[in-house]
């Protein structure tokens, strides 16, 4: 009897995700609930850890996959780093006027590069979501000479998408502190017992914080704003300016890079009361007491000022463009 060939694309990706279906149900019979988060990737990867946790290396189907973590990363540039979101204010900043030495995207950021010369050196995805819906992003990101921070299950979707000769960027593995990958989910009482100065939980009854070490881990605030600013706080810098943080109108009103027929959905409007906004507030004695200066330069935020102060973005530009604009 000859073998059998799937003919179609469809048929072989009805057979990837049935063979991954099974996979993770054999996961969740043999592993308890404190291990569910790592489901996904039992199979996949192997992650080797140092004396203190921090993961150190990683493999994808038995081939090596390089990494920055354990290297000591030091900003670029001794100055103000920009990290760049993608609320709708950001299409109201000229960037071909606006003078930046470093810059952290997030999401669909990179959509700017099409517009304007915007380099970014470092760059930060931890939704899933936004790897299914936009490979074309991702992809140009891949593409870049940046540091891109992410978590092992968005590096796992990303592969899904795209070879391993594709990820031509370099590749920090950073992980959600309270779910340590292969490693039982963190509680409240098992964030008490972690804590230290450079790992900050907010409440003893929460699973809010901040963390000056991205190394062990960051905390989620339901916003990857947060996680990219926990990046650049580790790297050292002190000068932080936060575009397109608006963090408003979400349901209706779609990012810069995106139309109304294009747009994907966001929780953020359901999440900022509970999640969002405590975790900047709460975040901003922690940075005063290091020196860190956070402007939002998204006059609309959602979040108050007396959080982080507002700045309109021309006060920043050089005094021959304003004066060329002008």
């Amino acid at each position: 009897m000859g073998s059998i060939v799937l003919g179609t694309d469809n048929s072989q990706f009805t057979l990837r995700k049935l063979y991954t279906a099974i996979l993770r149900t054999s996961y969740r019979v043999s592993h308890s609930r404190v291990y569910r988060h790592s489901a996904r990737l039992w199979h996949h990867f192997k992650i080797e850890r140092d004396a203190y946790g921090a993961i150190r290396t990683l493999t994808f189907r038995g081939k090596s996959i390089p990494l920055e973590n354990g290297k000591n990363l030091t900003p670029l540039e001794i100055g103000p780093v920009h990290l760049i979101a993608t609320g709708p204010s950001v299409a109201q900043i000229d960037y071909r006027r606006l003078p930046m030495a470093s810059a952290i995207g997030v999401n669909g950021a990179i959509a700017l590069s099409e517009r304007y010369p915007v380099k970014f050196d470092y760059y930060c995805i931890i939704d899933t979501q936004f790897v299914k819906k936009r490979p074309d992003l991702i992809e140009k990101i891949l593409r870049q000479n940046l540091t891109l921070f992410v978590p092992p299950l968005v590096l796992w979707y990303i592969l899904q998408h795209f070879p391993v000769s594709a990820l031509r960027c370099k590749i920090y593995l950073t992980e959600e502190i309270c779910k340590p990958t292969f490693l039982p989910a963190r509680d409240c009482q098992e964030l008490q017992r972690l804590a230290s100065r450079d790992i900050c939980q907010f409440d003893a009854d929460s699973l809010l914080g901040y963390s000056f070490d991205i190394g062990r881990g960051f905390f989620d605030s339901k916003t990857v704003a947060f996680t990219a600013l926990q990046v650049l706080t580790w790297l050292g810098y002190k000068d932080i300016y936060i575009h397109g943080m608006d963090l408003s109108n979400t349901l209706s009103v779609p990012r810069f890079y995106e139309t109304h027929e294009t747009m994907q959905p966001s929780s953020i409007e359901l999440d900022f009361a509970a999640y969002i906004e405590p975790s900047f507030r709460k975040a901003l004695p922690l940075l005063r007491e290091r020196g860190i200066s956070v402007t939002n330069l998204s006059l609309a935020s959602a979040l108050d000022a007396s959080i982080f102060p507002k700045r309109d973005w021309n006060s920043l530009c050089e005094p021959e463009a304003c004066l060329q604009q002008a």
